[in-house]
């Protein structure tokens, strides 16, 4: 036993036991198998959906709705997620780029650039330098 406050327990609480419990949840509806090439990791969450599943959703239910802190968790790990998320497309969004434009951020030489025409109607070509890099 360790002597606190309800206030600090119930801090402590939805930190541990709820957050646990909702990823051993979140996971199990994932739908997590073993597999023939698990890592130390993986089975460590295997174990931890085992380990949560067996308890009641009345236990888990509990954590959420008697503990105030409860609701701070979720939402943080909703952050957590919508963060990761953020950098893994962000990521994305520079690859696409570099395919796009190159190393440089230079358009490549097959992109085709805007034509105008002069009052007569002939085409005039367009420098590389005045043509803006969001058009194509």
């Amino acid at each position: 036993m360790v002597e606190m406050s309800c206030m600090e327990h119930d801090k402590y609480a939805a930190g541990s036991q709820f957050v646990t419990h909702t990823m051993g949840r979140v996971l199990e509806k994932f739908g997590l198998e073993s597999s023939p090439i698990n890592t130390k990791g993986y089975e460590t969450l295997l174990d931890l959906v085992e380990n949560t599943k067996g308890d009641s959703f009345d236990l888990y239910y509990g954590l959420f709705m008697y503990n105030q802190n409860s609701l701070e968790q979720i939402e943080r790990l909703d952050m957590a997620f919508e963060s990761i998320k953020k950098d893994l497309f962000g990521r994305l969004h520079q690859v696409y780029r570099k395919q796009l434009f190159g190393d440089n951020g230079e358009m490549k030489r097959n992109t085709r650039l805007p034509q105008k025409l002069l009052g007569d109607g002939s085409l005039i070509q367009t420098p590389l330098d005045n043509v803006r890099k969001d058009e194509s």
